[in-house]
């Protein structure tokens, strides 16, 4: 069964949930087909929940076991054959390659943040293995055979129902400003990325003491910058509200690579200029540990539980979808953008030397725009993605912004991308 804490994605689909994550990784060397095929084969059985088909029974989604082989494709993405199982072998993930750089686009259904991470970076060892070059495993990577002693297939959300919880006592409530560009779909060829890079041993403001936790030194940067394009338009009383997609695997240690994730949100209540910036950064800082306490975050795992348990109550399949789509449209009505973190990212200084970049990239569902941060080598990729071509505009601001507040920082990139469209639309 898809898990609890990613079954809408299922149901909603394209149509109103960010379905498909891509992870990107570039290497030193030219990739070899036939060596990243069966670098992905040979990985399939540490990660069971993604060797997997959807199915349809009795009106609902199901996965059922998948073992037959993985395509691998030559470019980053061909519009053709991305919708037919023949071409996917019914898998909810695809493999390619342009050059150097592997790209993952995985269905959110079967990964979170930190699962997508695992495989990718388990996916990238096996390859380099193979392809000849000397690389051993220090432990920061899942790998054979070590890593078939430690599998699990139990949802870890089902273990919270029962935890003691209570809604956070120290909270903001805050009703959200929604851009115009919320609510509406993302067309699959009109997706804007733009990319900020913070060098970390350069970071000599207060946000140094929130490296672990960057999105509190993130969201106000963000948040500024999209209440300075978007004030005219704010009506008294709304607040940009960044939605934060939390990890609970570092709350509750689990073996399942099953996502096991939540949202929660930061207001942004106390404007730059206004207030010094550590001030900020305290506030946020509170707002955020009021919501990560174990029973503020059972209670908000059980209101996910519950609206899984609403999806599911329809008979026919069509019922469910549109209960779905309701369920993400009023997630999406709560916050004005969203900020995933796929953590801090260790691997072997043998594997290390070889890869050059490793980043994540969320498309925006409802919402406008996505970000999306890792941090590799000592440096934070801030990754935006975003409905409309103003996103470039955006990083720059949010750049300018992170120097003006002593955060060394500077844009890196800008692109255009077209996301695979996988699952049942």
């Amino acid at each position: 069964m898809p898990g609890l804490a990613s079954g809408v994605y299922l149901y909603a689909d394209n149509t109103a949930c960010s379905p498909v994550s891509r992870f990107v990784v570039s290497l030193t060397m030219h990739v070899r087909k036939d060596v990243l095929c069966t670098a992905v084969n040979e990985v399939m059985s540490m990660f069971p929940n993604v060797a997997v088909r959807p199915a349809v029974e009795d009106g609902r989604y199901v996965f059922i076991p998948n073992s037959g082989p993985v395509p691998v494709f030559d470019g980053s993405l061909s519009r053709a054959g991305l919708h037919g199982e023949e071409d996917l072998h019914g898998y909810l993930f695809r493999v390619s390659f342009s050059g150097k750089t592997v790209y993952f686009d995985v269905h959110s259904s079967l990964l979170d943040e930190r699962g997508l991470a695992a495989f990718a970076k388990s996916v990238i060892f096996r390859y380099i293995q193979l392809a000849g070059f000397p690389v051993e495993n220090d432990g920061n990577v899942r790998a054979l055979p070590d890593a078939l002693a430690s599998l699990s297939m139990d949802d870890p959300m089902a273990m919270l129902e029962d935890i003691p919880a209570s809604r956070p006592a120290w909270y903001m409530d805050a009703k959200a400003y929604v851009t115009c560009q919320s609510g509406v779909s993302a067309p699959h060829d009109m997706i804007h990325v733009a990319q900020v890079r913070v060098p970390l041993a350069r970071l000599r403001s207060h946000a140094r003491e929130y490296i672990a936790s960057p999105e509190i030194f993130v969201s106000p940067i963000v948040s500024h910058a999209v209440y300075e394009m978007n004030r005219e338009n704010m009506k008294p009383g709304e607040y940009v509200v960044a939605s934060i997609s939390v990890s609970l695997r570092r709350y509750f240690p689990t073996l399942s690579f099953l996502p096991f994730f939540t949202t929660v949100s930061l207001a942004y209540n106390r404007r730059l200029h206004e207030y010094p910036f550590n001030t900020i950064l305290m506030s946020q800082k509170k707002l955020l540990e009021a919501q990560l306490k174990t029973d503020a975050l059972a209670y908000n795992v059980q209101r996910k539980i519950d609206d899984m348990e609403r999806i599911s109550r329809p008979e026919s399949l069509e019922a469910r979808k549109a209960a779905a789509s309701e369920a993400a449209l009023g997630k999406a009505s709560k916050s004005t953008y969203m900020i995933r973190n796929a953590g801090n990212i260790g691997m072997p200084d043998s594997m290390d030397r070889y890869v050059t970049e490793f980043y994540p990239l969320y498309t925006p569902g409802l919402q406008e725009f996505t970000v999306s941060t890792i941090v590799f080598r000592n440096e934070m990729v801030l990754t935006l993605a975003g409905k409309s071509s103003a996103a470039g505009a955006l990083c720059r601001r949010i750049a300018s912004l992170m120097n003006e507040n002593e955060i060394y920082a500077y844009m890196s990139d800008e692109f255009d991308f077209s996301p695979a469209c996988l699952g049942n639309r």
